[in-house]
């Protein structure tokens, strides 16, 4: 199957096998990378603080603003550890960090759903919750439950 611009999309969900390294010289070295990622937290941090600085007159809003940044940062740093575990570590340790993955993953989604259905009609509102609950249930599923057939 083919993506956008050609590019080959693989019809498996998950590869279990560690990302080998990139060779020298790559598009994206680890310099680049890491370049890329300080920029984009730093373009989200400050984004944070001028909508929250807007917002600081409307409690909900900025509760919403503070929650999902801190939220989204724990995220990634969890995300970050994960990748990072070697074949050596225990799978509770393994276990332990999915479980707040999907902590914060579906912590974030619901918080996306409630402040969507504080916006749109109740009927919209139940489609957003809805559809938050299917995700949260979807992903304890595959994070938990699924086991790959080889």
């Amino acid at each position: 199957m083919e993506g956008a611009g050609g590019t080959k999309l693989s019809h498996h969900h998950h590869d279990s096998r560690p990302a080998a390294a990139p060779p020298d010289g790559d598009v994206c070295s680890s310099l680049l990378c890491s370049l890329l990622n300080k920029s984009a937290l730093l373009y989200l941090s400050i984004n944070v603080i001028v909508s929250a600085y807007h917002s600081r007159g409307t409690p909900s809003t900025l509760t919403f603003i503070l929650f999902s940044y801190f939220d989204l940062l724990s995220l990634f740093f969890c995300l970050r550890r994960f990748e990072r575990l070697g074949p050596g570590s225990s799978p509770e340790k393994k276990a332990r960090m999915k479980a707040a993955i999907w902590l914060l993953a579906t912590a974030l989604n619901l918080a996306f759903a409630w402040r969507v259905s504080e916006t749109v009609p109740w009927q919209l509102a139940a489609a957003a919750w809805a559809l938050a609950g299917c995700v949260a249930v979807g992903g304890f599923y595959g994070f938990f439950l699924y086991k790959e057939h080889a």
